[in-house]
């Protein structure tokens, strides 16, 4: 059991996060959802994002902030609660979206860039399909949890009861797989060769609206890139220390601070994705200025079009192949 001023200090820490990461994930899904040169494939796949951000940030909430400062009821009805809500089983299912939305939004790229103008490249019904196999995935995955974690009287809170020691190794390794070696192995597969085509492989004797297309590819790349890596750096100390919680020998340190620390990395990486976009897009800053202040008009020109007929083929391709 953590002490009043451990509490306290991850208890403020977490609320911080969250709070942020429930205004910023839902900015989001607002400037997506009422500004219709927003409602891109691409930016669909990142209102996906968003969504599992949120719920990773309320249930992390339910679980680290609300769960400590209340009497937790025992008995079948705890368990349960534990289980469904307080548990934060729910967290790291969309924890797994979240990871795999990112994982969805590479291979966008990939094909956006390489395969422009393939028509079946992410059509609305693949994208729904997209988002529901991401879900289920997650669900399967998370599993485990949903049946292990339980109200522990011994610590007096919910936590994970196994019925011997080799399965949460194993299960703890395959975190590791699942949320880092795949992942990042498949992001970094597929980012590398958006980056040699957009960077490196240009085409020479390229037109003025390809010239704003490659910008306009180029500022996506950037911002998820920038996302993808900062999931890098806050989800490999979280899944290596889980792991060693269970690998090493002696005393369980699942409860411990040092991995209630890792979380809260984890949560981080649901509240900072809104950030960078707004570092990182001017599009959506333009969106979000224009959502906050309501009534305001912005023209969403790239750049200056000699004529209606590069405008109109430069806006449907932005449009199709591009997201913030």
């Amino acid at each position: 059991m953590l002490g009043s001023a451990e509490y306290i200090g991850l208890a403020t820490t977490f609320s911080a996060m969250i709070m942020t990461n429930l205004v910023g994930n839902a900015l989001v899904i607002i400037v997506v959802f009422t500004k219709r040169n927003m409602r891109t494939p691409m930016n669909f796949l990142l209102v996906n994002l968003a969504v599992a951000d949120m719920l990773v940030g309320v249930f992390i909430g339910v679980r680290f902030v609300i769960n400590p400062t209340y009497q937790h009821p025992n008995g079948i009805s705890g368990q349960y609660v534990c289980k469904f809500i307080t548990g934060g089983t729910p967290a790291f299912t969309a924890a797994v979206a979240s990871i795999y939305s990112l994982v969805a939004i590479s291979v966008e790229r990939y094909f956006a860039v390489l395969y422009p103008f393939r028509e079946e490249r992410l059509t609305p019904r693949n994208l729904k399909l997209i988002i529901l196999v991401v879900w289920l995935l997650s669900l399967l995955w998370v599993t485990p949890l949903y049946v292990i974690v339980t109200y522990r009287e011994d610590i007096r809170t919910c936590g994970e009861q196994w019925p011997n020691l080799l399965l949460p190794r194993i299960y703890s390794f395959g975190w590791n797989i699942i949320a880092g070696v795949v992942p990042i192995c498949i992001m970094a597969f597929l980012y590398s060769k958006v980056v040699f085509r957009l960077w490196f492989n240009q085409e020479p004797n390229a037109d003025e609206t390809q010239k704003a297309l490659l910008r306009s590819r180029k500022r996506v790349t950037k911002m998820v890139l920038a996302v993808s890596i900062v999931y890098v750096i806050c989800w490999v100390p979280t899944v290596v220390v889980y792991f060693l919680a269970y690998a090493i020998p002696g005393k369980e340190k699942v409860h411990s601070l040092n991995h209630k620390i890792t979380i809260a990395l984890a949560t981080f990486n649901s509240t900072i994705n809104p950030i960078i976009y707004s570092f990182q897009s001017q599009r959506f800053r333009n969106g979000l200025m224009q959502t906050l202040c309501s009534g305001k008009r912005n023209s969403n020109r790239v750049v200056p079009i000699r004529s209606q007929q590069q405008q109109t083929s430069l806006q449907m391709t932005l449009h199709n192949t591009t997201g913030f």
